[in-house]
C-alpha cells in the first residue's frame, strides 16, 4: 500500500462494504424481510465509522495555527462542498431520467441534500468547528475532549436530530460530530497503543452491544430514533476502537479502503446503472440482482474513480487537486 496505514485503510474497506450493500438493501426494501433487518442492523455503525474515520485521519494532521484557518477552509471546500455541488445535481437528475425523481427542484436539492451526500456538507461544518477549537487550543486535553463528547452526546440523546430540519445539514452535523471527536481521540490520545488488552475489552463492548441494538431492530420495543439510542451510538464508536486496538487488517479491504471518497460519490450511479442493466436483462431474481449490484457499486465505483482520474475536470469532481499527481503525468 505504499507507506500508507493498513489497519485504518481496511477499517475504511468495511465502510464503504457497509455503505454500498446498505444502499442496495435499500433499493430493494420489501423484498425480503432480512434486508430490512439488514439495513437497520448495520445503520448503527455505517455512517458514524465514516465520520470518526474523518476524525481519526484529521488528527494525524490537525489545524494548530489560527492564520491558517482559511487555508484549511479552502481545502475542505475543495474536498467536500465541490464535490457536493456536483454530485447533488447530477443524482437528482440521474433519478428524474430513472423514473424516480427526488423531492422539489435543484435548490431545494442542495440546500437539503440528497442521500447520501447529506454526509458532505455535514461533514464540512463538523471540519469548521473542530479545527476552530483546535486553532485556539480548547480540545488539547482528554478532559476537553470528553467534555465535548459529553455534550454532542446530551445534544444527540435528547435531541430528535434525525427529525430535525435538514437544512443545509447542520442537524446531522451534531450528529457526525459526536463520532469524528471520537475519532479524533483515538489517534490524539494513542489509543492503539493500549494493544491487545484494550481490544479486548472494546471488541467484547461491541459483541454486546450488537446483541442489545437487536432488541429494538427486531420489533421487541420502539423508540424515536436510531441517532438517539445512547447504546447504539455507543456500538457506533465500539466497533472502530476494537479494530483499531486489534490491529486488524485485510489487504482487500485495505484496496478497497484506498477509493473510499470516490466510492461515497460515484456508487450511486454505478449502482442506478447497474439495475437499469439488470431490469434490461430482465433478471429479477434476488441474490443473483443483490450480489451483482453491490459488486458492480464497489468495483465499478472504483473504475469510475480510475478514469476520472485522467483528466482535470475529473479530479476537481472527486475533491482532488487539479494537476495530476507526478507519477500519472510521467504515466
Amino acid at each position: 500500500m505504499g507507506g500508507r496505514d493498513t489497519n485504518v485503510d481496511s477499517l475504511r474497506g468495511i465502510a464503504c462494504i457497509l455503505l454500498v450493500t446498505l444502499h442496495v438493501s435499500h433499493s430493494q426494501w420489501g423484498a425480503a424481510g432480512w434486508l430490512e433487518w439488514y439495513a437497520d442492523t448495520f445503520t448503527y455503525i455505517r455512517m458514524p465509522l465514516f465520520a470518526f474515520l474523518a476524525g481519526l485521519v484529521y488528527a494525524w494532521r490537525p489545524l494548530t495555527d489560527r492564520a491558517l484557518y482559511g487555508q484549511f477552509l479552502s481545502k475542505k471546500v475543495r474536498r467536500l462542498l465541490v464535490p457536493y455541488a456536483i454530485f447533488v445535481p447530477a443524482v437528482g437528475l440521474a433519478g428524474i431520467l430513472m423514473g424516480s425523481p427526488p423531492e422539489a427542484g435543484p435548490l431545494h436539492w442542495l440546500l437539503y441534500s440528497i442521500a447520501p451526500y447529506w454526509f458532505l456538507l455535514a461533514s464540512f461544518w463538523v471540519f469548521a468547528v473542530v479545527a476552530l477549537l483546535d486553532a485556539f487550543h480548547l480540545i488539547e486535553t482528554p478532559a476537553r475532549v470528553g467534555i465535548l463528547i459529553g455534550a454532542l452526546l446530551l445534544v444527540n440523546v435528547t435531541v430528535d436530530l434525525e427529525g430535525s430540519s435538514h437544512l443545509l445539514q447542520l442537524a446531522q452535523a451534531c450528529y457526525l460530530g459526536l463520532f469524528f471527536v471520537a475519532g479524533l481521540a483515538a489517534t490524539r490520545f494513542d489509543w492503539r497503543r493500549t494493544g491487545l488488552r484494550g481490544g479486548i475489552v472494546m471488541a467484547i463492548a461491541t459483541l454486546v452491544l450488537f446483541a442489545y441494538t437487536q432488541v429494538p431492530v427486531n420489533g421487541i420495543w420502539s423508540y424515536t430514533s436510531q441517532r438517539m439510542d445512547i447504546l447504539g451510538i455507543a456500538l457506533g464508536v465500539a466497533f472502530p476502537l476494537a479494530f483499531l486496538a486489534l490491529g486488524l487488517s485485510s489487504r482487500f479491504l485495505a484496496w478497497v479502503g484506498g477509493y473510499s471518497s470516490g466510492i461515497f460519490l460515484l456508487h450511486p450511479f454505478a449502482i442506478l446503472a447497474s439495475r437499469f442493466v439488470l431490469d434490461k436483462a430482465g433478471v429479477d431474481a434476488l441474490i443473483p440482482s443483490l450480489l451483482v449490484t453491490a459488486a458492480l457499486g464497489i468495483f465499478g465505483s472504483i473504475l469510475g474513480v480510475v478514469l476520472l482520474r485522467t483528466f482535470m475536470a475529473g479530479r476537481v469532481a472527486l475533491g482532488e487537486k487539479a494537476r495530476a499527481p507526478r507519477e500519472t503525468v510521467a504515466a
